[in-house]
């Protein structure tokens, strides 16, 4: 018999916030409209639509659910079960009975494989649901591929899919696409639509269509919003493109000269340097176009056993170096305490302690000079290590954005009776989204965005990957693309295209100096070719192979 036509949409791993501000919102509500265009059979949603199994954002993905004007047949990923709240909002959505459906010689089934197997209940459900009815034909979509299943499951669920002839089987979770055959059947794995997560390509949805000979084919719609670059929130017309190097502030320099860069921030380990040769190396430099410079400063930590703040001495030392230099501002990180040093509950709120006043006064008898004369007081975010509990009071203070905006409106607050004041956040976009486990999956990179937006100076960008020999995540590597394996820009660039953030400089801060140099190649050239780019479908990188990469915490 002549098989039927059969076309459905894929949506997976969104992984949406309780912000509505943020990229992936607006992701979804495109995604909504463009079901609603295409008008396929049926939307298949296969999980990880929140990011962390929040009650708000469960409520938010079904409010846009709603508008969809064709089926919806929806399984649960293993971000809705972080916490309990998701599943009770996804309960009817989610029952067993909603995840069969019969579209004309098709039988669909959405097993749930958000533990990351096929528990029992899930198996007799299948074979239950393959016994209800006589099928041609049966296709299969869940959150887990095979692959990142456990072994066990793995297997049963290869040997039911072969045995009863299922002909596709499509997932999301490893946030990158492939297509391979195995055991007699396609096995097709997505992307998704988190702009901050996806891998290779701008984040999308997938239509799948088959046609008269049953075999299935799968065209990607990419989001692809509006893109503007240019201009930045820079003097004279600066490209916003520059560079961090640690060491020797002259060689730094001398390096950035001949560059064609006008973003420097230099970062010296110590003042055994010349200020002479770093007076005339910048002067060089600032003969050769305008100049941001930024001077990253060292920490300033707390002593708990003297209760004092330590790293004042060598602070004002290197701030009277940068005053020297003419640095336009200083980035700083948050204060180095645990966030129980610096803050407490009490009756439902969270209290500066004496540490958190500190600090407060610290800052203010070091930066009020600097403030005054013009300077930016851009201060860093940190991270925490690996598997550091969200609720940890012995976490980095500020690695919680709402602590981190506490402590910036601090410092103003200190100096908010000088005109022109400039403190903000230098936001380092690496350790946002590496910040010790569960805080980035509950503050995903367009939370960040979203939350600090125009109080942004500047930026650190670069790539977050997993160390082979350890397993643990590290900082400052190469951005090779801008669709990367742990960070993708796509939700960055949408930001900084509707003016969500500032256009500030982006300080490409790779350790490997030729890493740092292709970052920075890459990012230039994105700029240099800004009149050319009209949405996001025009950002150069884009490829359509299949990757291979996976990101850890899918």
């Amino acid at each position: 018999m002549t098989a039927s036509v059969h076309r459905f949409i894929l949506l997976t791993d969104l992984h949406l916030s309780d912000n509505p501000d943020t990229a992936a919102h607006q992701a979804l509500q495109w995604a909504v409209d463009r079901v609603n265009l295409e008008r396929p059979d049926f939307l298949a949603v296969a999980g990880d639509v929140t990011t962390f199994s929040t009650a708000v954002s469960a409520v938010r993905c079904l409010e846009a659910l709603d508008r969809v004007e064709v089926p919806v047949l929806f399984t649960p990923g293993n971000a809705e079960r972080r916490g309990r709240h998701a599943m009770s909002v996804f309960e009817t959505l989610a029952a067993p009975g909603r995840r069969v459906a019969l579209f004309g010689d098709l039988q669909v089934l959405l097993p749930d494989t958000s533990t990351g197997t096929l528990l029992d209940d899930e198996r007799s459900w299948l074979d239950r649901s393959l016994g209800s009815n006589h099928a041609e034909r049966r296709m299969v979509i869940t959150h887990y591929p095979l692959d990142r299943m456990d072994g066990e499951g793995r297997a049963w669920l290869t040997r039911w899919l072969r045995e009863n002839g299922v002909e596709l089987l499509v997932a999301g979770h490893s946030h990158f696409h492939r297509t391979r055959r195995e055991n007699g059947f396609v096995e097709a794995v997505v992307r998704g639509l988190d702009p901050d997560k996806a891998i290779g390509d701008l984040p999308g949805i997938s239509l799948f269509e088959s046609g008269q000979d049953g075999a299935w084919t799968e065209t990607f719609i990419p989001w692809s919003p509006a893109i503007r670059l240019l201009p930045a929130d820079l003097p004279n017309g600066m490209q916003p493109v520059g560079w961090s190097i640690q060491g020797d502030p002259v060689m730094a320099a001398r390096k950035t000269c001949g560059s064609g860069l006008s973003c420097l921030e230099i970062r010296p380990a110590d003042l055994d340097f010349s200020r002479k040769a770093l007076s005339t190396a910048l002067c060089d430099l600032r003969d050769q176009g305008p100049l941001y410079l930024s001077y990253h400063l060292p920490d300033l930590r707390w002593n708990s056993g003297a209760r004092r703040v330590d790293g004042v001495d060598a602070v004002r030392a290197h701030l009277d170096c940068a005053m020297e230099a003419g640095a336009d501002s200083l980035t700083v990180h948050v204060p180095r305490a645990t966030a129980r040093e610096m803050e407490r509950v009490r009756e439902h709120r969270m209290e500066a302690t004496g540490c958190f006043f500190t600090f407060a006064r610290t800052f203010e008898s070091l930066f009020r000079q600097a403030v005054r004369e013009g300077v930016g007081i851009a201060i860093e975010n940190i991270h925490n290590p690996d598997n550091t509990p969200a609720d940890s009071p012995d976490r980095e203070f500020a690695t919680r954005i709402e602590e981190y905006l506490r402590w910036i409106d601090a410092v103003a607050a200190e100096v908010a009776d000088l005109p022109g004041a400039r403190v903000g956040a230098l936001l380092d976009v690496g350790h946002a989204r590496n910040n010790g486990g569960d805080l980035d999956n509950l503050q995903p990179l367009g939370d960040w965005y979203a939350r600090l937006g125009r109080r942004i100076l500047g930026y650190h960008i670069h790539q977050v990957e997993t160390d082979p020999d350890s397993g643990l995540l590290s900082n400052h590597h190469e951005i090779r693309e801008l669709f990367g394996s742990r960070i993708s820009f796509a939700g960055f660039l949408w930001a900084w295209s509707t003016h969500q953030i500032t256009r500030g400089p982006l300080f490409v801060e790779v350790r490997d100096a030729e890493g740092r140099e292709k970052t920075v190649r890459r990012f230039r050239r994105l700029f240099e070719n800004a009149h050319r780019i009209r949405e996001a479908a025009d950002l150069p990188g884009r490829t359509t192979r299949a990757d291979t990469g996976a990101d850890d915490d899918s």
